[in-house]
Order: structure tokens, then sequence, then C-alpha cells
């Protein structure tokens, strides 16, 4: 870690080189890359005002400016990307308390060209692994070929690396507990045999209501074994929708998290007058098998003694039932299909009830072969034994729990970590792999630019300039390499330039990243090969500040029902171009079609994206009317997503959802996505946002403020942030009794009453609006937000106004706030 105190003179050298060779670059290529630092991570930046981040800047940081003459006259192609369609969606504060800091990898500037095609082709009709010297990973690429369920994973790979660890958790069982692929075969054969004992089998499932642990999957790989399906959700959700996932799966015995759950259950149960203690009811009838994951210290019997109906249920410890059980041979999950479903996840829908996806195990299996690289070596690209994958997402969410799998596969290591303690888990295990969304990502580059706009003046005008430079590097290199969304690939005359202000500014970026970025990238741990980003889009000031560091990105595109992925991103050919989602993956194939006619629109032309491929769903659960509607005859599902196919590259590019369309009363039509990513780029001061209009004369935002924001800007004191925080813990904090979370609601809502009458308030918010989706922001002028309907409780999977993949419920949002409108 250099000395800051004794660079003042390396920094004024610094600032010298660049001023000059941006001045020669500028003279040579007139029209240079990257927009500049205004919409560079201002959303929620001040999120992590008051949290230490990255250590290297805690007491010399360097500022980056995010508004200079220098940087704000570039001009730049990368936008946003996203994982799965975003509705400007961030995650509840509650969910924001894990983001922290930092991540890592470099910037690839020997990127491959791709070629156009009028509809995404599958890359890969069966996957091709590039062989390995290593007999260890030879072995366990022809194990994976083998799969024919899920629990098998686990005993597959224990063939390989038996003593190495599978998963970690050191804070979500009871006691650290360490599992080891050997460990892991033989307590999910156990599990298989428990849950077989207590009826579970084919056709007869079992639900999951719990958070991240090691027992989670033991759990639901027990129940896959056994021959049922898990049915899974989070133990924060509303007690009506675990009461309705468990009736609509069929499921005969509940898993809980632990006797907290229990508790909110049956005290639940015994407000909305239901005669089964908990209010969980089948077609098997009310629930008599309960089984919990974890004993959270608490006095279970004590429970059961406040809460009389409990004792007519059988109510056991995971643990105990693991401990009386055997192993044996052959195991429980030979008998097991790969056409049996192996999960039913619900989707928590942004309209009407939560839909039933049947997966199967070939469904998910057919994940476990994605490479994220089809050129570059298995080393690079790929999870090596024993490398570590920090765990954050809920591992209910499917891509969480897909990735979990795939790092499985390859011999690495699950490491869960806690919403408090990922800084320091990144600095403990520094991974090599992680799942994260764009909102973490988001705390990060927020953390950074704190950090930058704390330093002096002499340091803003450098990092400013190695921003520059950068952003006029990274441009070029997308030009060099063909990865630019256009309608023909570039000319040789655009390349050429392109190569010689790469080669102009390379001296100043290796300054940039040896004195700025590279602490970016140790915020991490250091040992980063790659971050997938997934739930939804990522914002254009993000793309950039992650190219500048040097960090690589893989955002993929997909969806419950294609469990999940159906495109992603190379990491040897990573456009980074917005909305882009990469290709499809194998034996997959994308089509772009006319969402009346269903005829297939051409490359650069916008229509609905339809996908085929083995990772499929099989079926909405008992809702062929659903099923028929969503998969064609052709076997073609349905995303609902609009997108088009960049010319140039033959990449995916999502621009919106077929269903949020806003229709004025004059007849425009608005897609309300890429106005919200806007905002939420640009403002400090707005957390989340959804525009509604139908039928209206103009667009209104409902827009959930951040505190600590209008604290900065000193619109709000310091006591009401404080105070708002502590309400947003207490209602997205099961811990907590739900008379506690109904009065912290009611006190977030008097809270937002304040601010809505609120002059200076009003003003600030609808300033910021009026900024982002002006014409001078790309906007046509009816697309324009003149009104906002102020709000302080986030949108949130606990308040059901979020689905599980982190999107807003726009119907339910709506239905909330409308009539304030």
């Amino acid at each position: 870690m250099p000395n800051w105190s004794f660079m003042s003179h390396a920094w004024l050298l610094v600032a010298v080189l660049s001023l000059l060779l941006l001045h020669c670059s500028s003279f040579i290529v007139s029209n240079g890359g990257g927009v500049g630092l205004n919409g560079l991570n201002s959303a929620q930046h001040n999120l992590l005002r008051n949290l230490d981040i990255i250590s290297p800047f805690r007491h010399h940081q360097l500022p980056l400016q995010r508004t200079t003459d220098t940087v704000s006259t570039l001009k730049s192609s990368t936008t946003l990307f996203s994982v799965a369609p975003n509705k400007g969606s961030p995650l509840s504060p509650d969910d924001l308390q894990i983001l922290y800091d930092n991540s890592t990898g470099s910037l690839d500037s020997t990127l491959s060209p791709s070629t156009g095609a009028s509809r995404v082709k599958a890359t890969n009709l069966a996957p091709s692994e590039p062989s390995s010297s290593d007999p260890l990973i030879a072995s366990l690429q022809r194990s994976r070929k083998s799969l024919v369920n899920c629990p098998q994973i686990w005993s597959e790979t224990a063939k390989h690396v038996p003593n190495s660890p599978a998963l970690v958790d050191n804070y979500n069982c009871d006691v650290k507990t360490t599992y080891t692929f050997r460990e892991m075969e033989e307590m999910v054969d156990k599990a298989s045999n428990v849950f077989r004992s207590l009826g579970v089998k084919r056709g007869v499932n079992a639900a999951i209501f719990g958070e991240n642990s090691a027992k989670w999957l033991v759990a639901d790989h027990g129940v896959q074994g056994a021959g049922g399906a898990s049915a899974v959700r989070g133990a924060d959700a509303p007690p009506d929708e675990i009461r309705y996932i468990y009736q609509h799966s069929d499921s005969i015995i509940a898993i809980l998290q632990g006797p907290a759950l229990l508790k909110k259950l049956a005290v639940d149960a015994e407000k909305e007058g239901i005669g089964s203690p908990l209010g969980l009811v089948s077609k098997n009838g009310g629930v008599e098998e309960v089984v919990l994951m974890h004993r959270e210290k608490l006095d279970l019997q004590q429970i059961i003694s406040d809460h009389p109906n409990l004792s007519k249920l059988k109510i056991t410890f995971l643990d105990d039932l693991l401990a009386s059980a055997h192993v044996v041979s052959p195991p429980p999950h030979s008998t097991v299909l790969s056409t049996d479903p192996a999960t039913i996840v619900y989707t928590s829908g942004t309209t009407g009830r939560p839909k039933g996806v049947v997966l199967t195990h070939s469904n998910l299996l057919h994940q476990m072969d994605h490479r994220l690289s089809p050129s570059n070596a298995y080393e690079e690209s790929e999870p090596l034994p024993n490398e570590t994958f920090l765990s954050l997402l809920p591992v209910w969410h499917i891509t969480e729990r897909t990735f979990e799998l795939w790092v499985a596969t390859r011999g690495a290591k699950v490491v869960y970590s806690s919403i408090r303690t990922f800084k320091n888990d990144l600095e403990k295990w520094k991974p090599e792999w992680m799942v994260l969304v764009p909102r973490v990502l988001e705390k990060v580059a927020s953390g950074v630019q704190a950090k930058f706009n704390a330093g002096s003046f002499v340091q803003r005008k450098i990092v400013a300039l190695v921003t520059a430079a950068g952003l006029k590097r990274n441009a070029s290199l997308r030009i060099l390499n063909g990865l630019v969304e256009a309608s023909a690939p570039p000319g040789l005359k655009a390349k050429l330039k392109a190569r010689l202000k790469v080669m102009l500014l390379n001296p100043v970026c290796a300054v940039g990243d040896k004195l700025v970025w590279s602490k970016v990238k140790n915020g991490f741990g250091g040992n980063q090969k790659v971050i997938i980003s997934g739930g939804s889009a990522l914002s254009e000031g993000l793309e950039r500040f992650y190219d500048l560091a040097g960090i690589k990105i893989i955002v993929g595109y997909g969806l419950t029902e294609t469990s999940p992925l159906v495109a992603h991103r190379r990491l040897d050919c990573n456009l980074n171009v917005g909305g882009c989602v990469g290709k499809e993956t194998y034996s997959t194939i994308v089509k772009v079609v006319d969402e009346v006619t269903r005829q297939e629109k051409e490359q650069g032309e916008i229509g609905v994206v339809l996908a085929k491929g083995p990772q499929v769903m099989r079926e909405y659960y008992k809702d062929e009317e659903a099923t028929k509607k969503a998969i064609d005859e052709q076997g073609f599902f349905d995303t609902g997503d609009l997108g088009k196919i960049n010319v140039a590259t033959g990449d995916l590019i999502l621009t919106g959802r077929c269903k949020d369309t806003i229709v004025l009363s004059n007849g425009e039509n608005i897609e309300p996505q890429p106005i919200e990513d806007k905002i939420l780029s640009t403002s400090g001061i707005i957390e989340q946002v959804m525009l509604m209009g139908d039928d209206g004369r103009r667009l209104i935002a409902v827009t959930v403020v951040d505190l600590p924001g209008l604290a900065e800007k000193g619109l709000v004191t310091k006591e009401e942030k404080d105070k708002y925080q502590k309400l947003v813990d207490i209602m997205n904090d099961p811990k907590f009794e739900r008379e506690e979370a109904d009065n912290a609601k009611i006190e977030l809502e008097r809270l937002g009453s304040k601010l809505r009458s609120d002059p200076a308030v009003v003003s600030a918010v609808v300033a910021d609006l009026k900024a982002a989706s002006g014409t001078s922001a790309g906007f046509r002028k009816w697309e324009s937000v003149q009104d906002a309907y102020i709000v302080v409780e986030p949108f949130a999977m606990s308040n059901g106004l979020l689905t599980q993949s982190f999107k807003v419920k726009r119907a339910q949002v709506a239905e909330a706030y409308g009539e304030g409108n």
C-alpha cells in the first residue's frame, strides 16, 4: 500500500502527464469514449457515507469527482446491463445492510469480436469444455456428465475430493459448521431416508421456509432424494404467502427455519382464527410433521406452552432426525429420474398469486455445464477445487441456488456470509467467485466515491484525469474488438483510431490502476476471478465504474422458469452495452418475435424474447392454462421481455417488459424501465422509483426517498435519518414481533406524510426526476416525469412490494399508493 503522505510530487507528475496525453489523444481522435461521471454511482451514493469501506483509503482517500470539465465532455456507448429485466427495484434497506464494498478482476484487452446474426444461434449444441492436463479436473468433468439428479452431485464429487470442504457456515447454523463433500453425501442420504419415512415420495412434496445455511441444502436435497419436490420460500415471507405455498404445493411436512418462524406462524394463525396450529393445510390435511432446521437459542417448550395448539404437532429438529438415521445402500436418490420434479419455486410475480414453477432435475442439471468463456483456459474461467464461492443472495432464489450447485460440481466450496460480516468475510476468505445483485455493486461503488470525495483538491483532479483516460481507453478497446452496438461491426479506420488511442492512454491508465483502481480490487479480497451479476439491471454508471476498476463482471439473463440462465456475457467477448445480456447458452435458442403476429423480427428490431432449451420449466404447478400460455407448441417460452439482437455482435439486448407499457390518455406508449433506470443512476436522493400514469395525462413517480441522501443535503435531520433506519430494521427483521413491525410501518408513514408536505423535499425530488427524464436526457417530451408521490417505506419482499428476484410488483405498488396520487 502506497504511503500517500509522500506522494504529492508524484500526483503532480501524473497530473501533467495525464493532461498531456489526454490533450494529445483529443487532437488525434476527435470523438472519444465515456460519458463522464455524472451518472457514475450517483444513485444512492450516499448510502455508505457512514460506513468504513475500503481500508486502503482509510486515512488518505482519493476523491473521484463526479462532475469535472474534463470528464463531462466525454461520451460513451456503455450503458446499463441486466441479468433479468429490471423494474427500477433495488433491494430493501434490510437487504442493503448486506452491502459493504469492493471487487476485483482485470480488463481484458484482447477480446474477440463477434459477428451478427438475425437470431442468436446456440453457441454450443453440447457443452465443449477444454480438456485439462490436471487429472482431478478431468475426473470432475466426467462426473458432471454422469449426473441424473441433484442429490447425486454430492456423491459424485465426493469420489474425487471427499475431504475437501463443500459448505462453510459460521453464522447461520447454531454452531460454526463445515461439511466436506463426503459428509454432505452422507447427510443428504440420511435426510432422504428421514423424509421418506415421513411420507415424502414421488408426487408428495415438502415445503421449506428458511434462509441461507448449510442445513438448507441438506434439507432441500433430502426432500429431492426421497423422490419429492421441495417448495421453497424465505422465512421472512408474509404468513399468508407461506400458507398459500404450503397448500398449493400439496406438501405433507413443513421444514422451517427455527422456533422464531414457528412462533410467527402460530401467532398469525391464532389472530386469523385458523383452526390448524400453524395455518398450514394442503390436500393432505393440516400439517402434522414440522422439522426445524435451527434451534436459534430459543426455548421451544416455552413457545409450545404459550401456544397450546402447537402441542398437536410433532415438532423435531433436523439434527436430531439425522443423528438417528442410517446410510443405506443403494442411496434413496438412486431411483430418482432426471425427469422427476426437483423443486417448485414460487415466482411471487408482479401481479396476482404467485405461480409454482416446476423445475425438474434435468432442468437444473443443464445449468451445471455452463461455461463463462468458450475460449479461455479452464483454470482461468472455471471454479477449481478448494476455491471459494462467497454466498450472499437468498439460497432459495433460483440464481443463487443454481450457482451454488454449479460451484459444487467443480469441487469448490460455498461459504455462507451474513449481512453484518460481509466485509470481514471478503478479507478472510478472499473469494474467487460471487453472485451479487446490482445493489451490492452500487454500494461498493458508492463507498469508493465517498472515499474519493474526501481527498484534497489535487487528488480529486488526478482521479478525474485517470478516470477520463480510462473511459476513453475502454471505449476504444470495445471499438477495437468489435464490441459495439451498431448496424455493422466497426470499420478499419475506426479500429485504427481506436488502437492509436489505446496506445496513447495506456501509460496513464497503468498509473491509475496502480494508485487508484487496485485498491478497489483489493476490497473484494484480491482473488476474484469474476463477479456474476443477477436480479436486475446494472446502471450506466456502474458499468463504467467497474470497467475502470478492471473488474470482470459477467451478466446473464434468465428467469425462474428457465432455471435461470438463457443467455450470458462471455469473459472472452464481454460486450458492455446497455441492456446487453450476451449470447444464449448451449443447447438453447433465443429469438425475437412480433408481439402480435409472432413472426420473427429482423436483427436490430425490437420484439418479444422467446427461449427454448433443456432448462425451460416443465409447467406451472396445477395451472395448465398458464402453462399453455407461456410455452407454445414448438416449446418456446414467452419471457414477457422486449429485446433485440445487436447487429454488430449477435448479442441479445433487453429493452423493457411487454406488460409494463404505460399508455397515456393521448395514446402515447411509454416503456417505464429505461426512465426508471436513468432516475436511479443519476439521483442521490431517490432510493427506489416506479412510474404510473395509465390513461392519465402525464407520468407520476412513486418515489422512495433516501434519508441519508436527504440528510446530506440538509433536507432532513440526523435524528430523522437515524430513526428511519431503525424503523426499517424493525420492519424487515423477522425476529421482531408483528405488532412492532406494524407500529414501525405507521411511524414510517407519518414520516412520509411530513416529507410530502415539505416544499423543499418535494422540489428536490421533482428536480431530480425532471433532470433524469427530460429531452436533454434522451427521452421524449411526454416521457418527462413532472410529479412525485413521496414515500419512505422501501419496496421490499417483506411488505409484498418486491418479488423474490427484487423486481417491483407494479400492481401492488399502484394499489398501495395509486389513490395518493
